[in-house]
């Protein structure tokens, strides 16, 4: 009889650490990262929940790359402030939720030089040490920052 409590409460302990975010919405993309540390491109996965976000690229069935997005970035296990993360991951100090407004497609740095275009917008942002073009259409994302030779695409599967 103890022991069975004793399994019960360690259990409900481990259960505790393993909780995972509803997904809300998971959508198929091609999607293409590249910046200084990896290049990868293959079929994957954007998954959306409250206050949460997934990138996960697969090739031949393992995951290749796993980005969540929630208070934290964490890349394959690795958990950083958004910050850090900008930093490792663009070269550059951006704002905190760039990736999330990247991922949900919306206008980065507060819709700064928005251009309205037919399906989409986009948008050329120079700063001290970035030159961004950002461009969404018809559900596909292209960001490029060509001075720090980062690029992520984002192209819906059907």
């Amino acid at each position: 009889m103890k022991s069975t409590l004793l399994i019960g409460l360690c259990l409900l302990l481990l259960s505790g650490c393993s909780t995972k975010p509803n997904i809300v919405v998971s959508q198929p993309y091609l999607i293409t990262i590249k910046n200084t540390q990896i290049a990868l491109s293959d079929t994957g996965f954007i998954n959306f929940g409250k206050d949460y976000a997934n990138v996960q690229i697969f090739s031949a069935g393992a995951a290749l790359f796993n980005l969540e997005a929630s208070d934290d970035m964490c890349v394959d296990g690795r958990c950083t402030s958004r910050e850090q993360f900008n930093t490792m991951f663009f070269n550059h100090e951006h704002y905190a939720t760039l990736m999330d407004d990247l991922l949900h497609m919306q206008p980065i740095y507060q819709s700064r030089n928005l251009k309205k275009i037919e399906n989409g917008f986009e948008q050329e942002i120079i700063l001290p040490k970035s030159h961004i073009t950002y461009r969404v259409i018809n559900h596909s994302m292209t960001f490029r920052d060509s001075q720090n030779g980062i690029m992520i695409k984002l192209k819906p599967l059907q």
